[in-house]
């Protein structure tokens, strides 16, 4: 189990290595200002049009980063997977459109639009899109 969680973690910095090349004005955005509104329609709309949605199963950016908090729009692409991984934080998955697995504790629950789900830290969990879907990932909490 050790090993699979750090190939896991592995895997997600990678992932954000990659995100944060693709996107690297995502610093902090509450510093800037302290308010932040975001359309989040619009924002997946815009994510949608970007070559690296035609491209790969899943595309995402950082809508509000501060300290202790980091909120994430993904779309994902019927069949997308985010292996099992976990956080040094609390987290809530908003599921915006479509519908996704959500596994943690061993059990998966289907988890429809409009729904959202919270995990405490360190809880191994994965995700699949059963359908083409759009969540609003929030990663928060002192231990970030």
């Amino acid at each position: 189990m050790a090993q699979q969680t750090k190939d896991s973690d592995r895997a997600r910095q990678d992932d954000q290595e990659k995100h944060h090349a693709r996107h690297p004005h995502n610093e902090n955005f509450l510093a800037q200002g302290g308010l932040i509104a975001v359309d989040v329609r619009g924002e997946i709309v815009r994510l949608k049009s970007e070559p690296a949605w035609a491209d790969n199963d899943r595309h995402g950016s950082s809508l509000v980063k501060g300290d202790g908090i980091n909120v994430a729009l993904m779309v994902l692409k019927k069949g997308a997977k985010m292996q099992e991984h976990h956080t040094r934080a609390p987290i809530t998955v908003h599921v915006i459109e479509g519908r996704i697995n959500f596994v943690a504790h061993g059990k998966m629950q289907l988890v429809s639009a409009g729904t959202i789900v919270a995990l405490d830290r360190g809880i191994e969990h994965s995700i699949e899109a059963v359908e083409e879907s759009a969540i609003v990932l929030t990663v928060g909490g002192e231990q970030m």
